[in-house]
């Protein structure tokens, strides 16, 4: 029997900046996104699971909404480069659930939990 090894590819909780280099990533962060994703109302950003190379590892599926509820193309690497730029603004959040991320006031929102039906 083999044992399968878990590793992750981003940590669980990133390396906390300074207050001040904080906030400078919270205010710069809509203009960083929609360098990315263009016109992006509303970002979801799901942690998921991969098994590669027999080893599970953490990645960020990202999907960024228009106005209209229409998904934006990004290009690839984009889901990672948007989790990280989160990550660096909002070190706290818990980043195994689920977060929304609103253009409109520039807040995080992790997602409510599913029940089991």
């Amino acid at each position: 029997m083999t044992a399968t090894i878990f590793t992750e590819f981003l940590p669980a909780r990133p390396h906390k900046a300074s207050a001040g280099r904080r906030r400078r990533h919270v205010k710069e962060l809509p203009w960083r996104l929609h360098e990315i994703a263009p016109g992006a109302v509303t970002i979801l950003v799901t942690p998921i699971w991969c098994d590669g190379s027999g080893a599970f590892e953490r990645a960020f599926l990202a999907r960024a909404l228009d106005a209209q509820g229409q998904i934006i193309k990004f290009k690839s690497g984009g889901s990672a480069r948007i989790a990280a730029l989160l990550q660096k603004a909002y070190p706290r959040a818990d980043w195994n659930r689920a977060q929304t991320w609103r253009a409109a006031d520039n807040t995080l929102t992790a997602r409510p939990r599913q029940r089991a039906a």
